[in-house]
This record gives structure tokens, sequence and C-alpha cells, in this order.
């Protein structure tokens, strides 16, 4: 597929944030990450409207932008399998050519940490969880 320069750095940012987020995970949670952001740019609400204002949302992706984050500081190494593989499923869910495995969830943690605000409230919607990542839609 052949990309324009604003289609290529949406997907190179999701590609690190996949990684970030999910590189230690199986590769249907990697695709459920990737699907979660795609299932925001879907429905622009307080969480961005495109690509990269979901993505650069402050404290949505804390591998993208919180201080201390050991993510933080981690970028693709494509000589790694497991970059590749996060690549390949960053760009699935960015095409759209795959199905969405987490049936439109906005959110997700991963259980090595305390249920974040949003997993706790009345309002969402636990959808299921893939490896060590819990999907939710959350509103």
């Amino acid at each position: 597929m052949t990309y324009t320069a604003q289609q290529s750095a949406e997907l190179g940012l999701l590609t690190i944030l996949v990684g970030r987020e999910a590189r230690n995970q199986a590769f249907d949670a990697m695709l459920g990450v990737a699907w979660s952001v795609r299932n925001r740019v879907m429905k622009p609400r307080y969480w961005g409207t495109d690509w990269c204002s979901v993505m650069a949302h402050k404290d949505a992706y804390t591998s993208l932008s919180v201080a201390g984050d050991p993510n933080l500081i981690v970028y693709p190494d494509l000589g790694q399998k497991a970059w590749q593989i996060v690549l390949q499923a960053a760009e699935l869910a960015y095409s759209g050519t795959a199905q969405d495995p987490v049936d439109g969830a906005t959110h997700y943690f991963s259980t090595d940490i305390a249920p974040p605000k949003f997993a706790l409230a009345a309002d969402s919607i636990f959808v299921r969880q893939i490896d060590r990542m819990r999907f939710f839609k959350a509103f």
C-alpha cells in the first residue's frame, strides 16, 4: 500500500504506540491496542479527532506522554522480530483491513498495573481480555 506523507507519519506514530504499549503481548493484543486507537479516531470526542490528536492527547497513552514511563524512550528496532510484528498489527488496524478484535473498544490497560479510573467507571463496558490487555468501551 502507498501512503501519503501524513499517513506515513500517522502509521509511524501508531507503530511506536503499539510497540511501547504491547510489544510483549500476543499479536491479537497488539492488534487490539491499534484498533482501540482507530476506534477513537472513528468516533471523535474529547480524546481527539484524528490519528495524531488521539495519540497525542494528554495522558491518554502514557508511553507517549507521561514523564517517567519507562517506555517513553523505547523506539522501533525493525531488526527485532517483535517490532516487525508490531508494524504488521499497526498497519492492519490503520488500513482497516483486519477485523476489529476488540469490538469497538476505545480503552485498555495491562493487568500488570492497577485498573485505571475508566475501568472502574459505571459507564465503562468490559469487552474482552487478550493476553494481559483488558479492553473496554469507555465514554
